[in-house]
Order: structure tokens, then C-alpha cells, then sequence
């Protein structure tokens, strides 16, 4: 299946705003950063334009985002359809660049253009968020079509704050603020048995396989051997923030 008409059509599902993260829980923790110097900022990846919503009206807000049905819901900015690999502004434009739960999705040419996109319209300052020590096995589905393994959300790296230190060579690591629950890792051994004899991978409504285009379809069941595995994983399991928010700082 062409990767591009994929995402296209993965990003445009009517239902694909659910899945942004509870007000609750990251948005005020990645807002209460924002330097107080900040005067314009663009918002990559911003679909329905929630965290720029909750900005500071006098604020020049850009929101950017590759799907028309998510931008179509923003308010409070103004709207650009387009990809965070190719950014149609002028070097050192926007005080702060925002990108928040984007950055995890990227295939590997996108993401390494996008980290240098950032860098050149970004006047003083960057603000992302994403997964922290995220378990990507833990959340892979298998397509019911053709079996194809993939991340229910389509997450392709994960990040510790020793990969995120060094993210933007032109920028130093400010500070930094973890949100959510606590997650818990599910041993791998754990995760084999899990998955061979308790038949139970990841779902999700929105998931779609990226070999076929095929929905997941139905939540698979519960069965005695997926019930214990969770019970032991409980028990066993290393606990971890949920998400983390990073501010940068251009170097002087």
C-alpha cells in the first residue's frame, strides 16, 4: 500500500480527533511552558488546534497539519494544510515552534527534516511532547487480513531523556516536565506468552494496518491465559511517566 495515500487516508477519519490526549492530563503541563516572552507561535502537527485554543489570545497562532477533517476543527489561529518536513515560512519566523505528540509518527526521512525544519523557522524557542520510555512492542495489533504487526497508533521510535538532550544541535534542553499516569512495562517474556497462547494483542478503534488498509475490527476477547499475563505484568513491571514535555532554548 503507497505510504502517503495511507497516512492520507489514516489522518482523515472522521474519528482520528479522539485520539488527542485529555486536557487534563498533558495540555496544562506542556502550556505552562510557554516562555512568557513568546509573542507568535506555530503549531506542527496541531489538529483540532486544541493546545493553541488554550493559548494567550494576543498570541500570532499558526496552526500546521496534514489532515484537512482535523484542521477543519481548529479555531483560534490561523490554518495551513501541510507536512512538518517541508515548512512554507522564512528562517527564525516564530518565536516558539510547537510539536506535540507528532514527532513519535514520522517516518525516518520526514522526522530527520522535520527536526531541521524546526530549527530554521524557530526564533528563541521549542516545545515538544511525546511518549516517554514508550514500549513499542507492548502496543503492537495484528492486522485480522493479513496479519501484519504494527503500532496501533503508528508510533515508530520512543524517547528517554538522553536521545531528547541532543534532538536539536542548535538548541539546548531548558527544561523539562513529565504528565499522565504512570505506564508499566510488560516484561517480554511475559508479552510472548501473551500473544501464542493467550491469542491477545493491542487494539484500538481508530487503527488501521498499514500493509492493507484493513481495520482491526473487533476488540479481541479476554481469555484466562491474556487475564494472568496482565495480572503478572502488574506485578512485575517497572513503572514510567506517560509523557514528557521538553522546552529548548536557541543557542546564544
Amino acid at each position: 500500500m503507497d505510504k502517503n495515500f495511507f497516512y492520507r487516508q489514516f489522518y482523515e477519519q472522521a474519528t482520528i480527533a479522539d485520539e488527542n490526549v485529555s486536557t487534563e492530563e498533558r495540555v496544562p503541563v506542556t502550556l505552562s511552558m510557554v516562555p512568557s516572552s513568546t509573542r507568535s507561535v506555530l503549531d506542527l502537527g496541531c489538529g483540532d488546534g486544541t493546545l493553541l485554543r488554550y493559548m494567550n489570545s494576543t498570541l500570532f497562532k499558526v496552526g500546521l497539519d496534514i489532515s484537512y477533517t482535523t484542521l477543519g476543527l481548529m479555531t483560534g489561529g490561523y490554518r495551513i494544510l501541510g507536512t512538518s518536513g517541508s515548512l512554507p515560512f522564512r528562517d527564525s519566523v516564530f518565536d516558539l515552534i510547537l510539536c506535540t505528540e507528532v514527532l513519535e509518527h514520522l517516518p525516518v526521512g520526514e522526522y530527520k527534516t522535520t527536526l531541521e525544519e524546526m530549527q530554521r523557522v524557530a526564533k528563541k524557542y521549542i516545545l515538544i511532547s511525546v511518549p516517554f520510555r514508550e514500549d513499542l512492542n507492548r502496543k503492537q495489533a495484528r492486522c485480522s487480513k493479513c496479519g501484519y504487526v504494527f503500532h496501533v497508533h503508528l508510533h515508530l521510535r520512543n524517547f528517554e531523556l538522553s536521545k531528547l538532550k541532543g534532538l536539536f544541535p542548535e538548541y539546548l534542553m531548558k527544561k523539562h516536565c513529565f504528565s499522565g499516569s504512570r505506564e508499566k512495562d510488560f516484561p517480554p517474556w511475559l508479552l510472548r506468552i501473551r500473544r501464542k497462547y493467550g491469542h491477545r494483542w493491542e487494539w484500538d478503534r481508530n487503527a488501521m494496518c498499514p500493509r492493507c488498509g484493513s481495520k482491526i475490527g473487533q476488540r479481541p476477547k479476554r481469555t484466562v491465559v491474556s487475564v494472568i499475563t496482565s495480572g503478572l505484568a502488574n506485578l512485575t513491571g517497572k513503572t514510567h511517566p506517560k509523557w514528557v514535555s521538553v522546552l529548548y532554548e536557541a543557542k546564544k
